[in-house]
């Protein structure tokens, strides 16, 4: 049996040997099998939202979500159930935690996030030192009819909000909010969630609005377009003082504009009405536009807060200089943003209509590096070495991107053009906020921490000298007397001692005790 045994295992393993032989060193003519193709048994949205992708960069991902997304509201009944038959549970509790979970159930159902099928996300360079990023989230055709599908606007628009960029813009973002249905859809889930107090603070909303504002609330909301922009942008032709801890650094004045687009002329009008009566108001009326100007003298600032109204926009802007550069854009006198070289290469390839955009200039980032290189050097120029530490998590790379979102009929589609893929994108985030965290608060750390030394040692020194005193008047000591460590202790709970390491020197009884460190001393 033995044997036989033996022989069968042999033939088992001469066998196996072979194969692998066969497998590994067989005639270099003989292709190899081909991988057989494995086939999902359950749909997925991967031909969907991959056709959507570009392959073959450093980052590719998707990830199906209908099998955990799809019956969402159901699986919360279902974790509801569980949380009933909690041995004990008080009736109370139990009305409570049905309560909750129908909020959640209710706005799980409404949102839409159940239609979910899909995200994906791709990042290939395109030319040296420049990203093409994509990110979608799918949805099949005829879902996403809940609200968080609905607020961002409909189908694609001309981007008009990109001509009224001024040339030195560094930071913009456009997108389009619905806000009525944001504030309808909150009307709703507050209704059907039977929240009294809730209820009652959105009732008195429209009220407290027109009181404050003179305004009829459904006036308002429908006065507005759908559309919100913000502009930031950077006057490197004149430079401004900005304080910093320890320095004072010089950065190009900065400009601010929010843009909302609007059906009519109902916000405007109500700020127009309110600075009639201040004899500052500067009012600025022509044919494309109408401005009121209130100049407010601010140091080094040269702040003129605006508001205008043109072309179906409402500006309102830190100065008066900015609406009018943005209004000469859009009317052709001027070149902006668009016609820049840096703008041209970020916008290659990218969709003229969209419903969002978003724009991230080099220039920006340089400053906000040299900003950060400065406070470093600023809280650490004690400590060269911790200098270069926290100098070692900086990001010593300007980034720059310009991005367009695009509702499509299968869900959210952003494609952008950058430096940062989403490989190393994902991190930066993770390191520098918090270099920059640790840049300002382990210096003032060390600080605070010194100060903390410096008055216990100064309390410390005040005991010293009140025990001096009374060792003096009891013992009826001369002003020159000197008295020892053993003299002051019957007057003394125990001995004191610096914090920071520093040695005393009690001295004569006329003279205040001292402490070796700088700084640690008792004031006349």
């Amino acid at each position: 049996m033995k044997n036989k045994s033996f022989a069968g295992f042999s033939l088992i393993g001469l066998a196996g040997l072979v194969a692998a032989l066969n497998f590994g060193c067989g005639p270099k003519s003989q292709e190899p099998s081909k991988k057989p193709e494995v086939a999902s048994v359950t749909k997925t949205s991967f031909a969907e939202v991959t056709a959507q992708l570009d392959p073959g960069g450093d980052f590719y991902l998707y990830l199906g979500t209908a099998q955990w997304l799809d019956g969402l509201s159901a699986k919360l009944g279902g974790l509801q159930q569980q949380f009933n038959a909690i041995p004990g549970l008080k009736p109370d509790d139990a009305a409570k935690i049905s309560k909750v979970f129908g909020i959640v159930t209710g706005i799980v159902k409404d949102s839409g996030i159940e239609d979910v099928s899909g995200v994906g996300l791709s990042s290939v360079e395109i030319e040296k030192g420049m990203f093409r990023n994509k990110a979608l989230i799918h949805h099949y055709a005829g879902k996403g009819n809940g609200f968080l599908w609905q607020l961002a606007g409909g189908k694609p628009h001309p981007l008009e909000g990109l001509n009224l960029l001024p040339a030195d813009t560094v930071v913009a973002v456009f997108s389009d909010l619905e806000l009525p249905q944001v504030w309808n859809v909150i009307k709703k889930e507050v209704s059907q969630a039977d929240l009294p107090e809730a209820q009652k603070w959105l009732d008195s909303l429209p009220d407290l609005f027109e009181k404050n504002t003179q305004v009829k609330w459904d006036t308002f909301m429908n006065s507005l377009g759908g559309e919100f922009g913000l502009v930031l942008t950077l006057d490197e032709s004149n430079n401004i003082p900005v304080p910093l801890p320890g320095a004072a650094l010089q950065v190009p004045t900065p400009g601010l504009m929010l843009a909302i687009r609007v059906n009519d002329d109902t916000v405007f009008n109500r700020i127009d009405q309110e600075l009639k009566s201040n004899p500052q108001v500067i009012k600025n009326d022509t044919a494309s536009f109408k401005m009121r100007t209130l100049p407010i003298p601010v140091p080094f600032i040269p702040l003129r807060p605006s508001a205008a109204s043109s072309g179906g926009f409402l500006l309102i802007a830190s100065s008066d200089a900015l609406i009018e550069n943005a209004i000469a854009i859009r009317d052709g006198k001027r070149q902006g943003l668009a016609a820049t070289a840096e703008f041209k290469r970020l916008s290659q390839g990218l969709p003229e209509r969209g419903n969002q955009f978003a724009f991230v200039s080099e220039r920006f980032t340089k400053v906000l590096m040299e900003v950060q290189n400065q406070v470093i050097a600023a809280n650490t120029k004690s400590d060269a070495k911790f200098a270069q530490w926290m100098q070692s998590f900086a990001s010593s790379q300007p980034a720059f991107a310009y991005s367009v979102g695009v509702n499509l009929p299968e869900g959210c589609l952003t494609i952008g053009n950058g430096s940062q893929s989403y490989a190393s994108s994902v991190l930066l985030p993770a390191v520098a906020v918090p270099a920059m965290l640790a840049a300002i608060a382990i210096p003032n750390f060390v600080k605070a921490r010194e100060a903390s030394q410096r008055n216990a040692c100064i309390n410390n020194l005040r005991q010293l000298d009140a025990a001096k005193q009374q060792w003096a008047l009891e013992k009826s000591e001369p002003k020159t007397a000197v008295p020892t460590k053993e003299d002051l202790l019957p007057y003394l709970r125990h001995w004191p001692a610096c914090p920071a390491g520093g040695t005393y020197n009690l001295g004569a009884v006329g003279d205040s005790p001292t402490c070796s460190l700088p700084g640690h001393e008792l004031l006349p």
